[in-house]
């Protein structure tokens, strides 16, 4: 690409990594199981946690810390309380 007579190919921004490998068996069967669903995390770059509708809960009691939430009809949804994010 050229604007003002300069190259700006590399200004783009690269894409976004795609989601880490989970580790865990049960990372595994999550990671299917939301395939099979067709849905994917979505990487923010203005969320603390790196992914959109993920916020870390450092209060809660418990190993599960990370809680995501989504909008459905108007309305948001906790869509469960996670380890890790």
């Amino acid at each position: 690409r050229r604007e003002a007579g300069r190259d700006t190919g590399d200004l783009t921004a690269p894409p976004p990594p795609p989601p880490p490998v989970p580790t865990t068996a049960d990372g595994a069967e999550a990671a299917r199981q939301a395939e099979r669903e067709g849905l994917a995390l979505v990487t923010s770059s203005s969320s603390s946690t790196g992914y959109r509708g993920v916020t870390h809960c450092p209060k809660r009691k418990g190993s599960k810390k990370y809680v995501l939430v989504v909008k459905v009809g108007g309305k948001m949804a906790t869509l469960g309380y996670f380890a890790t994010a």
